[in-house]
């Protein structure tokens, strides 16, 4: 709570000097009609030390400037890179664009979206932390449930990749030809989705497209990167209808059946990785 309050702190000093010698150089020079206007970065920093209350945790919006890092992102908020990684889905914390707007959480932590019927108390358990400090950080009521849908705060919270993954939904309705494990040419890494070429094939769960076009044997392949140490392959398709870099919503359209790369016949094959393991994605899918 020292550190957020500090950096608060530090966020005015920045601002009421960059505003006072912008005040003074104009009172120098005359022939000028206004001071240089207050860069992005300071405009930001002033807003949310206005209406941030020090001593409660905020998200907070965000837009990236040239050059930043998020560690310094991370640092001007009081927060940390992995906090930030999570929170925005983020696949590669070395490569940020500026001008895209993130949520910043004013502390080391986790936000977590509320599932139908989950408790206070079985979020706590999930990241790991006291109930009294879920409540005191969203001003609950003692006697208070979060509604479906809400996103608490959960101060000190890391979401285990051993103990949660997202929800994932089949990539498409269609025949299982063939399954995850052993066959007769070697070991199937995966599973393949018999459908006509052409059918759409959809995100089994929310991320951000790493890979979008051709990649040897798989064909014309979509990868999506889905946090917490998940990624999911789609192979041999027609057409893709994502980009790299794009974040998606979990059934959003990724492409379309194909006979691209090394297949037989028109089918999709589905590949699951937990944190870098090829995994049998009939112990995921729901």
């Amino acid at each position: 709570m020292f550190r957020c309050i500090k950096t608060v702190a530090i966020a005015v000093t920045l601002i009421a000097g960059l505003l006072g010698c912008s005040g003074a150089a104009a009172a120098k020079e005359d022939n000028k009609d206004a001071p240089e206007e207050v860069p992005l970065y300071y405009k930001q920093l002033h807003e949310y030390s206005s209406a941030v209350d020090a001593d409660k945790p905020r998200l907070w919006e965000y837009r990236i400037q040239p050059g930043e890092s998020l560690s310094e992102i991370a640092l001007r908020y009081g927060t940390d890179v992995e906090t930030l990684v999570v929170l925005n889905r983020i696949a590669n914390p070395d490569h940020i664009i500026a001008g895209d707007v993130i949520e910043v959480l004013t502390l080391v932590g986790a936000v977590h979206e509320v599932s139908e019927g989950e408790t206070i108390a079985a979020i706590a358990e999930l990241y790991g932390v006291e109930e009294e400090v879920i409540i005191s950080a969203n001003s609950f009521r003692p006697d208070q449930e979060p509604s479906r849908g809400e996103r608490v705060i959960v101060p000190g919270g890391r979401l285990s990749r051993n103990n949660r993954h997202p929800d994932f939904c089949w990539p498409m309705q269609g025949t299982l030809n063939s399954g995850y494990g052993p066959r007769s040419d070697g070991f199937h890494y995966g599973i393949d989705i018999g459908a006509p070429v052409g059918t759409p094939f959809y995100a089994v769960a929310a991320g951000t497209v790493t890979h979008a076009g051709w990649r040897g044997a798989y064909g014309i392949m979509v990868e999506v990167d889905h946090g917490y140490g998940y990624r999911s392959r789609y192979g041999h398709a027609s057409a893709v209808a994502v980009e790299a870099g794009q974040s998606v919503s979990q059934g959003e359209e990724l492409g379309y059946v194909g006979l691209t790369g090394n297949t037989t016949g028109p089918h999709l094959h589905f590949e699951l990785y937990c944190d870098g393991d090829k995994v049998n994605p009939l112990d995921y899918l729901d």
